[in-house]
């Protein structure tokens, strides 16, 4: 009963931030000789706004989602986002795994690799990417990977790819970091000196006692994800859902649509949240994870 309150005061902050964020240059106006304040119009718009979105039975009400394919898009964008941050979790479990049991000269080799890709910009590796697959289709002719979304087609392994590969080395330097400082804790040098193997503490006891801070990091990834979902959509001209977002914005679509598309967005990271309270409550057993 008390998450179930959390989530609706939640809900509420929400759409109270959408409709005071979006009307928010209501306030202030350009005179001719000075700047105006117009707190009565932007309030008059926010009540406007607020009574639209309660109007479900007008015909009106969600008019530009019926009219555009957001079903399959979002099917689309989301297929691509689950297997994105599946596969960065897995491979940054993996390859921390790895690091952290190799010799000292090599891990500090591995960490300083990490560091630099991770600082490399998004665009940059879009464009990487671009240019490596009609490269290779210019020389050989091969055409093994579908780069562009033309005629109805989505392509799916290089847009997963691509937006997953700077969240990788975003998790995996995060993951590097706090293992690193929990190796440190007297439970670790204990299970040292009772003779258990580095993999064992590693596994079961570390990953363990650090799995709630991967979860508040994992809000990061989908953040960064969900730009790079973006970027990758227009750059590859893939009629996604944030594409069909765009046309709602652009062709000044009703403020009910708007905000049914935005909350669709932050679903993720909702489900992400209670999936990963859920999950540390079960480790932790009955001692309270705050997220």
């Amino acid at each position: 009963m008390k998450q179930l309150l959390h989530l609706l005061i939640r809900f509420g902050l929400i759409l109270s931030g959408f409709l005071f964020i979006f009307n928010l240059p209501l306030i202030v106006g350009i005179g001719e000789n000075s700047i105006e304040i117009h707190f009565k119009l932007f309030w008059d718009v926010v009540k406007s706004d607020l009574q639209f979105l309660l109007q479900i039975k007008d015909a009106m009400y969600l008019g530009y989602i019926k009219e555009l394919d957001i079903a399959g898009s979002y099917q689309y964008t989301m297929t691509i986002l689950i297997v994105s941050l599946v596969s960065i979790i897995l491979i940054a479990m993996v390859v921390a795994i790895f690091i952290m049991l190799s010799p000292e000269k090599l891990k500090d080799r591995l960490k300083s690799g990490i560091n630099f890709f991770e600082a490399v910009p998004d665009l940059l590796v879009i464009f990487l990417f671009q240019f490596f697959v009609i490269t290779l289709y210019r020389a050989t002719g091969l055409k093994f990977l579908q780069l562009y979304g033309v005629f109805g087609e989505k392509p799916y392994f290089v847009p997963i790819v691509t937006v997953s590969f700077l969240p990788l080395f975003l998790l995996l330097q995060f993951l590097l970091q706090v293992i690193t400082e929990e190796q440190n804790q007297l439970y670790v040098h204990y299970a040292k000196a009772k003779g258990i193997g580095r993999l064992r503490i590693l596994l079961v006891h570390m990953i363990r006692n650090v799995f709630p801070l991967i979860v508040l990091q994992l809000r990061t990834v989908i953040w960064v994800l969900l730009s790079n979902i973006y970027l990758v959509e227009f750059m590859f001209n893939i009629n996604g859902f944030t594409r069909q977002f765009e046309k709602i914005i652009y062709r000044g679509g009703d403020f009910a649509s708007l905000i049914a598309c935005l909350l669709m967005l932050s679903l993720p990271l909702m489900v992400m949240e209670a999936a990963g309270w859920l999950i540390s409550k079960r480790i932790k057993g009955k001692e309270v994870v705050s997220l």
